[in-house]
C-alpha cells in the first residue's frame, strides 16, 4: 500500500525493500487491538521539531560521536576527512538520496494535503517540517470525539506554512486551549527566544472560540489557565490575517476585545465601492543594481532620491526634525536617460507590463490566441499608428503619493512611518510607496500618444491625507506591532484592517485636514495646499503635536474603540528610553483629546 502511494507521487522504481529499510510505522498494525475497537480515544504527543532533510549532524555522528559539538569550520574539516573514505562517501550519498526521496514523497504525493498552502495567490513551497506532518497525521487518525493534546513549534500558529493546518483546526475541530510560550529557560536544549505552544482540541465540529494566551515564559500558566487566558472568538482568528490566517499572539482578554474591534474593519486591499483602495505596495528604485543613476551631490541634479531615513510621520524632509537625514542621492530628469533615476523607473515599469496587461484584459485579449505584446501592439497600431512605448507609462512621482519606511520594528517608538511625498522625487527600496494610479483604459484613450488617460487617481486629495493620518495613528500601530518584526512585509500590511474613510464618513475631514496641515509644508507642497483650498501648514512644534494627538484620538473613534480600549492601547504601547514624540505627556494629551471629542464630535 505504501509503495503504491510512492508510485502515485512519481516514484515508479521504488522497491518494497527500500521502504523496509526506512522502517515505516504502520499505525493499524502497531495498535491492532485499538483499531479493531474503532481507533484511539486520546492523543498526547510531542512530535519532533526538525525538518526532513539530509542533516550532516545526524549522519556523521555515526563515525565521530563528538561531531555535533564541533564548530562549523571544524565540522567541514572532519566531514572532508571522513568522505575521503570510499565506503563512508557512498553511504553519505545514499543517505542524501534517501532523504530527498522521502521529502519528495510528502511534497509531491497526495497523502499529505495541508503542507503547501496558497498565500497571496502563490503556493508556498513546503519545508517538510515534521511537526506539521505529524499534526496532519493526527487529523487523519482521529475520529469525532477524540481528545488531542500536542506540544508544537510556534511556526504552526504564526507562520504562513501552517495556514491550511490552522484552517483545518478551526473547521474540523473544537479547539479548547492554545497556550504559547517563549522559551525563557523552560527547555535548556533550545534557544531562549524559541516559541512553542500547547494545543488541546476535540476532533469533530468547528471552533467558535478558544481559550488562548501567548508569550508566556514559565509553566505556571498551566495551573490556572481558565483564569488567565482570553476567550478569543473565531472571527478574530480569521480576520486578523485574512490571507495568511496567522493567529494573533494575544496576552490578555482586553487585548482580545480591542483586537476584535480593530480587525472588524476592511483590509487595506479589499475593494469597496466608492472608496479608495490599495492593491499594490511597490519599491521604486534599488540602489545596489542601479547606483550609476545616482549622484551624491545636488549639483546639476533635478530632484532628490529619498531613502527611509529621510522621512518620518507627516514629514518629508528634516524641516521639523533636525535628526532626520538629508537626501544621500540626487538624480537627473528624463532628458538625460543614462543618468536619470526617473528614466530607469519608467523602464522597469514598462517591462513589468502593468499598462500592457490592463489594455490586454480590458479589450478581450484573453479570449484570443495572441500574446499580450502582439495583441496590445496590434490594437494600438490600429488606433494611433504605432504600438506600446515606454513614453506611455506615467510615473507615480508625477502625483503626490504615500511613502512608508521599510525598516520597522515593534519595539521602535513608532512602527509605521508614513508621509505624503512631494512630486518628482524617486524613492529607494527603503521606502515602500502606494501606487497613486489605477489603470482603467477606455476605447477613446487608444488614440492618445502618449497614452495617459487610462491612469486614474486612486485617492482624492482629502482621501490621501485621511489614509496617511490613519496609517500614522496609534490605533493602526497597535495592530501592526503584532505583525512586524524588522521590515514591512507587503502581504502583512495590505491584509491589515483600516477604516476606509471617504467623503461623508464621520472623522474623514477631521483627520484629513489635520494630516494635511502637518504634511503640506514647504514649497514642494504649494500646489497641494492650493488644491486643498489654501490651507495653512502647521509650523509650530506644539501645534504639530496637538494636531497629531487629535488625529490619534479621532482614529480610535474611527475604529470604534471605547475609552477602556483606548486606555489599554496607550498603556500597552511600547515605551522607548528617549522618545521623540511618544512621551507620557503625549499619551495623556491623546486621552484628553479623546474625551473632548466625545462631547464635540468630528467638527473641523
Amino acid at each position: 500500500m505504501l509503495r503504491g502511494e510512492f508510485q502515485d507521487a512519481g516514484f515508479d522504481d521504488i522497491t518494497v525493500d527500500e521502504l523496509r529499510d526506512w522502517s515505516p510505522f504502520h499505525w493499524p498494525l502497531e495498535f491492532a487491538d485499538v483499531f479493531e475497537e474503532g481507533g484511539f480515544d486520546v492523543f498526547i504527543g510531542n512530535p519532533p521539531w526538525d525538518m526532513l532533510y539530509a542533516n550532516r549532524d545526524d549522519f556523521f555522528i555515526r563515525y565521530d560521536e563528538q561531531f555535533r559539538n564541533y564548530p562549523s569550520e571544524e565540522k567541514d574539516e572532519v566531514m572532508e576527512d571522513l568522505l575521503s573514505i570510499p565506503d563512508i562517501a557512498q553511504e553519505w550519498e545514499a543517505y542524501q538520496d534517501s532523504m530527498d526521496t522521502r521529502a519528495d514523497f510528502f511534497t509531491k504525493g497526495d497523502t499529505y494535503k495541508l503542507q503547501s498552502p496558497v498565500v497571496g495567490g502563490r503556493t508556498m513551497p513546503t519545508k517538510n517540517e515534521l511537526s506539521a506532518l505529524f499534526l496532519e497525521r493526527v487529523f487523519k487518525l482521529s475520529r469525532d470525539g477524540v481528545k488531542v493534546s500536542l506540544l508544537l513549534p510556534g511556526t504552526i500558529f504564526g507562520g504562513v506554512m501552517g495556514k491550511d493546518l490552522r484552517m483545518h483546526l478551526l473547521d474540523h475541530t473544537d479547539v479548547e486551549n492554545l497556550i504559547g510560550f517563549e522559551n525563557k529557560g523552560i527547555f535548556e536544549q533550545i534557544h531562549r527566544q524559541y516559541r512553542f505552544a500547547i494545543l488541546t482540541f476535540e476532533y469533530g465540529g468547528t471552533t467558535t472560540h478558544l481559550r488562548g494566551i501567548f508569550n508566556q515564559r514559565n509553566m505556571d500558566v498551566l495551573y490556572d489557565i481558565e483564569d488567565v487566558a482570553a476567550e478569543i472568538p473565531r472571527e478574530v482568528l480569521l480576520n486578523y490575517s485574512p490571507e495568511g490566517r496567522i493567529f494573533p499572539s494575544i496576552t490578555s482578554q482586553v487585548e482580545a476585545d480591542v483586537l476584535s474591534k480593530v480587525v472588524n474593519q476592511p483590509s487595506l486591499d479589499e475593494e469597496i465601492e466608492d472608496a479608495w483602495s490599495v492593491n499594490m505596495l511597490t519599491k521604486e528604485f534599488v540602489e545596489s543594481t542601479d547606483k550609476d543613476r545616482l549622484q551624491t551631490s545636488p549639483q546639476g541634479a533635478d530632484y532628490p532620491v529619498y531613502g527611509g531615513r529621510n522621512i518620518h510621520q507627516f514629514e518629508h524632509d528634516n524641516t521639523h526634525t533636525e535628526s532626520l537625514d538629508g537626501p544621500k542621492y540626487w538624480s537627473c530628469g528624463m532628458y538625460d536617460p543614462p543618468n536619470s533615476a526617473q528614466y530607469r523607473v519608467r523602464e522597469k515599469n514598462f517591462n513589468r507590463g502593468h499598462l500592457k496587461r490592463s489594455i490586454y484584459d480590458a479589450f478581450g485579449g484573453p479570449e484570443t490566441s495572441q500574446s499580450q505584446v502582439q495583441f496590445v501592439d496590434d490594437l494600438l497600431e490600429e488606433h494611433r499608428g504605432h504600438g506600446l512605448e515606454e513614453e506611455d507609462v506615467l510615473l507615480d512621482c508625477t502625483e503626490y503619493r504615500i511613502g512608508i519606511r521599510d525598516v520597522s520594528r515593534s519595539r521602535d517608538e513608532r512602527t509605521i512611518i508614513a508621509t505624503v511625498l512631494p512630486k518628482e522625487v524617486i524613492c529607494l527600496h527603503t521606502i515602500n510607496t502606494f501606487k497613486p494610479f489605477a489603470i482603467e483604459p477606455e476605447e477613446e484613450h487608444l488614440s492618445e500618444s502618449p497614452l495617459r488617460s487610462p491612469y486614474v487617481r486612486r485617492f482624492t486629495d482629502h482621501e490621501l491625507f485621511a489614509a496617511t493620518g490613519i496609517l500614522n495613528s496609534i490605533a493602526f500601530d497597535f495592530l501592526m506591532r503584532t505583525k512586524v518584526e524588522t521590515h514591512i512585509v507587503k502581504r502583512e500590511l495590505l491584509e491589515s484592517q483600516m477604516p476606509r474613510l471617504t467623503e461623508g464618513d464621520d472623522w474623514f475631514l477631521y483627520i484629513a485636514e489635520r494630516a494635511a496641515r502637518l504634511n503640506c509644508y514647504g514649497e514642494e507642497f504649494a500646489e497641494m495646499r492650493e488644491r486643498l483650498g489654501g490651507i495653512e501648514p502647521a509650523i509650530d512644534q506644539h501645534k504639530r503635536r496637538e494636531l497629531q494627538a487629535e488625529i490619534d484620538a479621532a482614529a480610535f473613534y474611527a475604529y470604534g474603540l471605547e475609552r477602556r480600549d483606548v486606555e489599554f492601547v496607550l498603556d500597552d504601547f511600547h515605551r522607548v528610553s528617549n522618545p521623540r514624540i511618544m512621551t507620557e505627556k503625549y499619551f495623556d494629551m491623546v486621552l484628553e483629546k479623546y474625551d473632548v471629542l466625545k462631547e464635540g464630535g468630528p467638527k473641523p
